[in-house]
C-alpha cells in the first residue's frame, strides 16, 4: 500500500520526508523490522519502542511513526509524529487490511470473569448451527482449521486486524472476541466495528503497578467498549451495570435475580460431581449448560442473548449450548475412580470462591486445593486467594504460578502467611508445580475432589521471562497413572 493512502486518516502533528513510497507491512517490534515496512514506536508499561528506532533503521526501515523526539539522524527517513502511537497503529492496521471488521459480525466480550467461556460457547453454538465463527482470546485465535497461540487475551491491534482480514477471506461470518481492560487501555481495539458488546461482571482485578492504577480506572476502561458497539448485552445483576448502560448506544439486559429482558428461572444446579450440568428456563424454554454455579448460568445467558440477536432459533441455541465445553474452565478429569480432578483458570478471589463454594455444596469428603499467584503483579490476590482457600478447602497446596522474575519462595511464603491458623497444619508448599500436583494426587482418597487452580488452559510456566512448557492436565494424567495405577 502506498504510504499516502496508509496514513490518510491519521491525526498527524508533523511529517518530514517523502510519503510517495510503497509499504509492504507494518511492524512495531524491531525484531521483525525489514525494508519497505513502517515502524511504529509503541510506548508500553516497561518497554518504549522509541529506544529501538536505530535498530529498526539498521534493518532497513525508513518510515517511522513516533510520538516523541528521536535521536536518529538521517536524511533518508520519513518521520511521522502523532500524539499517540498506539492509536496510530490501530488506525493504519485497519487501513492496511482494508477495514475487515466492516465485513464480519464482531462480538466483543468484556468483564472480569467469563470472557473465555462465553466466547467459546458462542463459537461452538454458531458452528453447530452452520454459521462459521472465529474466536480471539485467552486460549488463542481459532477459525476454520487454524489455531494460533496468543500472548495477550486481546492481541495487539495489528494482529487483530491481520486475523480479521484472514477470517473474512476464509468466509468466517462472526468473530467472538475477548476484550480485556488492558486491550481497551492500550488502544488495541480502536477502529474495530463492533456489532455487539457483552458485559459479564466486574470485580476488582488487574490493579497494580503495571496494570490499572485504581478500580475506578479499571471500570472506566471496561465501559468504553459499550460506546464503541452498536448494541450491548448487559448483566443486570452486576452492581456496575448502570455504568455500562450509560455508555451503551442501545442495549438489552439479562439476569438471574433482578428483572431483565432475559431472565433465568427454575434453575436446577447439579447435585453430583459426576454430572456437572445445570438446567434452567428462559421464557418457558429449558436450556442445559455444562457447568455449575450461578456463573455458569450467567455465561449461558450471554450466549442465548447474542445468538437470538444474530438470528438462531431456540432449538439451535439449545443444541449448541448443551454440547459446549471449554478447555481449562471447570474441566473435569475423571481419571481416578471416585476422585474427580477439576482444572480451572481461577486465579483471583471471585473465580476461586465461585468454584470452591459450589463444589462444597456437592458434599465431597475433602476439597484439596492447589494454587499459586502470579509474580510481579496484583499482589493483593495473594491475600485473597489465601483467605478463600482457607474458608472452603480441607487441604491446601501452595505452589508457583507464572512467577516470572519474582522469587517463587517469597510469593509462596506471602500466601501462606495469610492462610488461617486452623488450616496451616493441612497446608503444603512446593516451589515446583509438578511436585504440588503429585502431592495432591498422593494424598487424595475416594470421595475427595482435587482442584488445580490458576493455569487452566495455559501450557506454560513464565519463569525469569521465559515460557517453559507446563500443563496441569498433562501432569495430572501422568501422576494419576503412576500413583493410582489408572
Amino acid at each position: 500500500m502506498n504510504l499516502q493512502k496508509l496514513i490518510k486518516t491519521l491525526k498527524i502533528q508533523n511529517i518530514t520526508g517523502k510519503t510517495d513510497v510503497d509499504i509492504q507491512d507494518i511492524v512495531y517490534n524491531s525484531k521483525f523490522a525489514r525494508e519497505n515496512t513502517v515502524f511504529v514506536a509503541l510506548v508500553g508499561m516497561s518497554v518504549d519502542g522509541h529506544n529501538y528506532i536505530q535498530d529498526a533503521y539498521d534493518k532497513g526501515v525508513r518510515v517511522f511513526i513516533v510520538s516523541k523526539e528521536t535521536d536518529i539522524k538521517s536524511y533518508d527517513i520519513t518521520l511521522i509524529t502523532v500524539e499517540d502511537t498506539r492509536d496510530a497503529l490501530a488506525n493504519i492496521s485497519d487501513v492496511f487490511f482494508c477495514s475487515p471488521s466492516k465485513n464480519i459480525t464482531v462480538i466483543g466480550i468484556t468483564g472480569t470473569k467469563g470472557k473465555t467461556t462465553v466466547s467459546n460457547y458462542i463459537k461452538q453454538t454458531l458452528d453447530n448451527s452452520g454459521i462459521n465463527c472465529g474466536v480471539i482470546g485467552t486460549n488463542g485465535i481459532f477459525f476454520a482449521d487454524k489455531s494460533i497461540k496468543t500472548v495477550n487475551t486481546t492481541p495487539e491491534s495489528y494482529e487483530i486486524q491481520k486475523y480479521l482480514r484472514q477470517m473474512v477471506d476464509e468466509d468466517i461470518k462472526v468473530l467472538a472476541m475477548e476484550v480485556s481492560s488492558s486491550g481497551i487501555m492500550m488502544k488495541r481495539v480502536n477502529y474495530i466495528d463492533f456489532d455487539y458488546a457483552i458485559f459479564t461482571n466486574l470485580t476488582p482485578d488487574h490493579i497494580g503497578e503495571k496494570e490499572h492504577p485504581t478500580f475506578e480506572h479499571y471500570v472506566k476502561c471496561k465501559s468504553q467498549l459499550f460506546s464503541m458497539s452498536k448494541y450491548s448485552i448487559i448483566n443486570q445483576d452486576d452492581e456496575k451495570s448502570d455504568i455500562m448502560k450509560e455508555n451503551a448506544n442501545e442495549y438489552m439486559t439479562y439476569s438471574i435475580d433482578k428483572e431483565s429482558d432475559l431472565k433465568a428461572e427454575k434453575i436446577i444446579f447439579p447435585s453430583s460431581i459426576s454430572n456437572i450440568k445445570t438446567y434452567f428456563n428462559v421464557d418457558n424454554q429449558e436450556y442445559i449448560v455444562n457447568s455449575f454455579g450461578k456463573f455458569g448460568v450467567y455465561n449461558a445467558l450471554c450466549v442465548i442473548a447474542v445468538c437470538k440477536k444474530i438470528g438462531l432459533s431456540e432449538l439451535q441455541i439449545k443444541n449448541g449450548l448443551s454440547k459446549a465445553h471449554v478447555k481449562g474452565r471447570l474441566q473435569a478429569l475423571n481419571i481416578i475412580k471416585d476422585t474427580p480432578i477439576i482444572i480451572d483458570y481461577a486465579h483471583n478471589e471471585v473465580s476461586l470462591e465461585n468454584i470452591l463454594k459450589t463444589i462444597k455444596v456437592l458434599n465431597p469428603k475433602r476439597i484439596i486445593t492447589m494454587f499459586g499467584s502470579i509474580g510481579e503483579r496484583a499482589k493483593h490476590r495473594r491475600i485473597e486467594l489465601a483467605e478463600v482457600s482457607s474458608k472452603y478447602s480441607d487441604i491446601i497446596i501452595v505452589t508457583s504460578d507464572n512467577p516470572d522474575k519474582e522469587d517463587m519462595k517469597s510469593i509462596i511464603d506471602e500466601i501462606v502467611s495469610h492462610i488461617s491458623e486452623d488450616k496451616l497444619k493441612n497446608t503444603y508448599t512446593y516451589i515446583n508445580r509438578e511436585d504440588a500436583i503429585k502431592k495432591a494426587i498422593e494424598i487424595s482418597q475416594a470421595g475427595d475432589i482435587i482442584v488445580l487452580a490458576g493455569k487452566g488452559h495455559e501450557e506454560y510456566q513464565l519463569i525469569n521471562g521465559v515460557r517453559e512448557h507446563f500443563s496441569d492436565e498433562e501432569q495430572a494424567v501422568k501422576w494419576a497413572k503412576i500413583i493410582k495405577n489408572v
